[in-house]
């Protein structure tokens, strides 16, 4: 047998994760917006959540698995306090500082209708390497759902590293 298959692995050049790609934020938006859109069709809402999502080390694109972050684990006691962004950062970036197995973060809120625009899902998610959103109009149901959500594409908002 080969010795050196039985080495712990490497740290990413001292990194707790390994730079995340674009495969992996386009795979993190894809497994959230199904449920989300399904949460809405019911007629639910969001007043905001932190979900942890932890994507394959070795293979970009592949999500093993997501997990609900209680807020208040992160010593914030209001969900709707996360809407102000320097708070819901510092938070992420206690997450990312944390040996975890999520190497993405998510925030996810529904903002109110302004001034004739339809309310929408805001989402947010956060890497070490930086952040990316996208809001999906809330518009209303057809059949049996009350409301539904488009579909729209993310964008990336912060290019600066958190930690």
């Amino acid at each position: 047998m080969n010795a050196a298959r039985w080495l712990p692995p490497q740290p990413h050049n001292g990194r707790l994760h390994r730079y995340m790609e674009s495969a992996d934020i386009n795979a993190a938006f894809r497994a959230l917006f199904d449920p989300l859109r399904t949460a809405v069709r019911r007629g639910m809402s969001n007043p905001g959540q932190i979900y942890g999502i932890e994507m394959d080390p070795c293979m970009p694109g592949e999500l093993l698995g997501t997990d609900w972050v209680p807020c208040a684990s992160q010593g914030v006691d209001e969900p709707a306090a996360l809407a102000d962004p320097l708070r819901r950062h510092a938070v992420f970036g206690r997450l990312l500082a944390q040996r975890r197995p999520e190497a993405l973060f998510a925030y996810v809120c529904e903002r109110a209708a302004q001034r004739g625009a339809p309310a929408h899902l805001y989402l947010e998610i956060v890497s070490a390497d930086g952040c990316y959103a996208a809001e999906y109009p809330i518009v209303a149901g057809r059949g049996w759902a009350r409301r539904d959500l488009v579909d729209a594409p993310h964008h990336r908002l912060d290019p600066v590293a958190l930690i």
